[in-house]
């Protein structure tokens, strides 16, 4: 079991490195970021970013670092940091397993952690998501250790600098062990609990100085604004519509975190539910794991019930570890019945391929992947094609921003009235997380398509390429 694990492990590494290097693809978000980290120095950092992004400052000034020291291109440097964070994600994961004896239903939670075409891509942006990511991982690999007990409170001054889920997960592990030593029984009680974890308490202290240094700096109020609006789905809503809101949530958690197939990721999700109903068990695998990672999601939810923090997908990536150890308890919960017992090995395994089967379908899930546009485009032979203002703006964003290392020298031209026979339209669909499914296409393009005009020949994640008939 133990050489199983390190194949898979090793294999999940190596598919990160293909994807991240490789495969390069950069989305608008990431190409913000990028050119702040880019054009600004450390100290311009520190303040509210020109580019309509944000992301805490201790991992703005690593990349800062990385990109200045790191001998190669800088589209490269600039993904080191996400691709060593994602690999020591896999590799603290792969501790827990060992550390639980290489117990046979890791194999289906590592798989999900390993291949999960959501969680590979997400752990792969230029965004500080993969920290989050990280971060938890390791805490549930380290928070019952004496080395955690003794030095806890520094990992989360690190940590709440380099990710937001840093201070959250702060206040959900005093939450958790609040609770897991009853600390509330009496006034003493509370009393001894905050001495005895008071460098905790202000661990944050840190971050939580900066925060409100820069929201009195210039720029910092629109920011937040901007921020608010632009996530004004993805906080709670305290009307009616928080219903419609808890069923989107439960359909992207179980088509993010588990899989895009809608009835197997529905399959996954109902075998959650042995869980709840004999969670009042001691005895159950990952109990204290899973309380400790839900305490993290309630202060998220509070959180974002005052609309200070958004809960949306690539949001909550830090999830993935609650829902495949609440995944592996039930189904531990499920087998440990005597008469069914025997089949835990079949059941495991059939359920692992199965999973495993159904991403490789839609991997890689990525957007704007102009590196295998221009390939596309030399195989058609062509240098002059038609593109739309959109994808064109995008080409030309991932160009500058990689410094033209992929650029094939294609002249591209915005689309007219009279367009040539024989040549080439380039259009640009956002990719989505489902096998097959994009954003819509332009109006303009799908005008075009309408009168039959072009007939669609190919395609890349984020493009779509027509031939003019």
């Amino acid at each position: 079991m133990k050489n199983i694990y390190l194949l898979l492990l090793f294999v999940g590494i190596g598919l990160r490195f293909f994807f991240d290097f490789l495969v390069p693809t950069f989305n608008v978000d990431e190409v913000s970021l990028g050119n702040n980290i880019k054009f600004s120095n450390y100290m311009e950092l520190l303040y509210p970013l020109k580019f309509g992004q944000s992301s805490p400052p201790l991992y703005l000034l690593i990349q800062k670092f990385i990109i200045s020291v790191a001998p190669f291109s800088f589209w490269i440097n600039i993904k080191i940091l996400s691709f060593i964070s994602s690999a020591l994600g896999l590799i603290f994961f792969y501790l827990i397993i060992k550390k639980y004896q290489f117990q046979g239903i890791f194999i289906l939670l590592f798989i999900i952690i390993l291949f999960n075409p959501f969680i590979i891509y997400n752990s792969l942006t230029v965004k500080q998501y993969t920290i989050d990511l990280t971060g938890v991982i390791l805490l549930i690999c380290l928070f019952k250790s004496d080395w955690f007990l003794r030095y806890g409170w520094i990992y989360f001054i690190v940590w709440c600098l380099i990710s937001n889920i840093g201070l959250f997960a702060c206040a959900g592990y005093l939450i958790y062990t609040f609770f897991i030593h009853k600390s509330y029984v009496n006034y003493n009680s509370i009393k001894l609990y905050i001495q005895n974890n008071i460098l905790i308490f202000l661990s944050p202290f840190p971050y939580l100085i900066y925060f409100f240094w820069y929201m009195n700096q210039d720029g910092a109020t629109e920011m937040k604004l901007f921020m608010v609006n632009y996530w004004a789905n993805s906080f709670i809503p305290l009307n009616g519509g928080i219903f419609k809101f808890i069923i989107y949530t439960f359909h992207g958690l179980w088509v993010y975190f588990l899989n895009a197939f809608e009835i197997w990721g529905i399959l996954l999700m109902l075998s959650m539910v042995p869980f709840f109903v004999y969670i009042k068990r001691k005895e159950m695998l990952f109990k204290q794991e899973i309380f400790l990672l839900f305490s993290i999601l309630v202060v998220h939810l509070i959180l974002n019930i005052f609309h200070l923090y958004p809960f949306s997908d690539r949001l909550y990536l830090y999830l993935a570890p609650l829902l495949v150890l609440i995944l592996g308890s039930s189904i531990s919960v499920l087998f440990g019945i005597e008469k069914i017992k025997k089949y835990f090995s079949v059941f495991i395994i059939t359920i692992s391929m199965v999973t495993l089967f159904l991403y490789s379908l839609y991997t890689p899930y990525s957007d704007n992947d102009v590196a295998s546009l221009y390939k596309k485009l030399n195989e058609l032979e062509t240098e002059t094609v038609y593109a739309t203002e959109k994808s064109m703006e995008c080409i030309q964003s991932f160009n500058e921003f990689t410094d033209n290392e992929f650029n094939r020298g294609n002249t591209f031209k915005i689309i007219d009235e009279k367009l040539e026979k024989s040549q080439y339209i380039i259009s640009r669909v956002s990719k989505k997380l489902k096998l097959n499914v994009t954003s819509p296409e332009e109006d303009i393009v799908q005008n075009l398509i309408n009168q039959k005009r072009i007939v669609k020949i190919n395609s890349v994640n984020g493009y779509n390429i027509f031939k003019i008939r």
